[in-house]
């Protein structure tokens, strides 16, 4: 055939007139051995069976307000507003509309972060949709494909895979995958390994774990050392904090000028090998301000209000004096979701630690937490900060920190490159309730404000469009 089709052309070029042939029969040639030669093949005729009819949902589908909020929620891309309408539907019992679900099935296969918020709103239909490719089967109802790996196999699953895999067997089975983590650790020659099964216990981490992470405290892998070591320190009443309690009475003494070690005691010399087991491996505890750090950060702020005797406040104001005031609350900002209030905490701490020390502060605390410690230390914070803050806070926030977070940003001066625009995170996190009341002042404080009061708006509509109707008194 490519002989043929050489020869075709070699006529073409030289034309009939002057080659002789048939005109009509050589563009016969082209066309036939043309197709032959370049044309793609055809698919082979696949027998597959049509998929089954779509079950009836049996969910409610929102009201058309809502049905619309959520068309123009998906136009602006707006993946916290979307966040919050799919918390609306999920709290009002509805689910949404079948035309809906493509859309949202390919943004959550996209977007891993949006599948818990997505899969709520589905329905029963959705869900049958998911199974019909494998790109969706996240949001199908079954089990995902890593959650297909036996127990037994997780180990041999890709690195980056294993600690997720075991953290989400143990959120459906806390008790038996700890006793295989345990059984594991013992056996594992590995350290990447003993790693990753303590790594695993965070989820669902409980007091049962204590054992194991003490006898992790002994491994000869720092890696694994300071793990098991960061997360007994998320414990409360563990042994641990009993050692580090008998380590800041007999180390510390509280004088006029706050508290400072005591002369003679364990911080005046080289820590022993029962200390140097309770510190972290990776240089952060070096010396004595870092073994008072560590100390400080094993034990929750209620030590300090009874060894103290006074409440949060006057407890982290005792702190902050005295030459080691640094690495103690360095140490306390660790514990800030155990303290009873948090705000003084906060606060103290805040003034030791640097502005990305702080961000980390406030990222690792509960949501009603944080929104207090961000309300407590954003004083003094430029512009950037206090933005940066904000956006790891969850929306939507309560109408205290929304009145007190928008009083922050009102006070501070605009970046160069936002001047008269107010910020996004408050507009689309804050509570939308308060926002609109008080639209007046935000137009005035920020006069060029036609995108961010338009989600402002959106949001207004959202939530009176999951709101219950009115009944019209006769």
């Amino acid at each position: 055939m490519k002989a043929d089709w050489s020869a075709t052309v070699q006529t073409l070029l030289i034309g009939t007139a002057r080659g002789g042939g048939d005109p009509t029969a050589l563009l016969a040639d082209c066309a036939a051995l043309g197709v032959a030669a370049f044309g793609a093949t055809l698919p082979p005729e696949a027998a597959t069976d049509p998929l089954p009819p779509a079950p009836r949902e049996t969910a409610a589908f929102p009201r058309p307000a809502a049905k619309a909020v959520l068309e123009a929620i998906m136009s602006l891309d707006d993946e916290v507003l979307l966040t919050e309408w799919c918390a609306l539907a999920k709290a009002g019992g509805v689910v949404a509309e079948h035309r809906m679900l493509p859309s949202l099935l390919a943004l959550g296969t996209a977007r891993p972060g949006l599948r818990a918020a997505v899969v709520e709103v589905l329905g029963v239909r959705g869900r049958w949709l998911a199974g019909t490719r494998p790109g969706w089967s996240w949001a199908s109802g079954q089990a995902p494909l890593i959650d297909e790996v036996p127990l037994e196999e997780v180990l041999d699953l890709p690195s980056a895979q294993r600690v997720r895999a075991l953290r989400r067997k143990r959120k459906g089975d806390p008790a038996g995958v700890g006793e295989f983590i345990a059984r594991e650790f013992e056996a594992s020659r590995r350290s990447a390994d003993r790693q990753v099964l303590v790594s695993a216990l965070e989820t669902g981490l409980n007091e049962q774990d204590e054992r194991l992470l003490e006898a992790a405290l002994d491994d000869r892998a720092a890696a694994v050392h300071d793990e098991a070591l960061r997360l007994l320190r998320k414990l409360r009443r563990t042994r641990l904090a009993a050692r580090a309690a008998h380590r800041l009475r007999h180390g510390l003494r509280l004088t006029a000028d706050g508290l400072d070690v005591r002369p003679g005691e364990l911080w005046t010399g080289p820590p022993d090998a029962k200390e140097l087991r309770d510190l972290m491996r990776d240089g952060s505890e070096k010396g004595v301000a870092g073994r008072i750090r560590a100390a400080a950060a094993s034990v929750p702020p209620s030590y300090w209000t009874s060894t103290l005797k006074a409440d949060d406040a006057k407890a982290a104001g005792i702190l902050r004096r005295g030459p080691w005031a640094a690495a103690l609350l360095r140490g306390a900002a660790d514990q800030l979701a155990a303290a009873q209030d948090p705000r003084p905490w906060a606060v103290a701490a805040a003034e030791t630690l640097t502005g990305m020390e702080q961000l980390e502060m406030l990222g690792a605390l509960p949501s009603a937490v944080a929104e207090q410690a961000v309300v407590a230390v954003s004083k003094n914070w430029h512009y950037d900060l206090l933005d940066h803050a904000c956006s790891q806070l969850p929306a939507p926030w309560s109408p205290e920190t929304t009145r007190a977070l928008m009083h922050r940003y009102a006070a501070l001066p605009d970046p160069r490159w936002r001047t008269g625009r107010p910020p996004n995170v408050l507009l689309a996190r804050g509570d939308a309730d308060l926002l609109g009341a008080g639209w007046e002042a935000l137009t005035r404080r920020w006069p060029e404000n036609s995108l961010e009061l338009e989600v402002l708006r959106l949001r207004i509509r959202l939530r009176e469009s999951f709101a219950p109707p009115t009944q019209e008194v006769s």
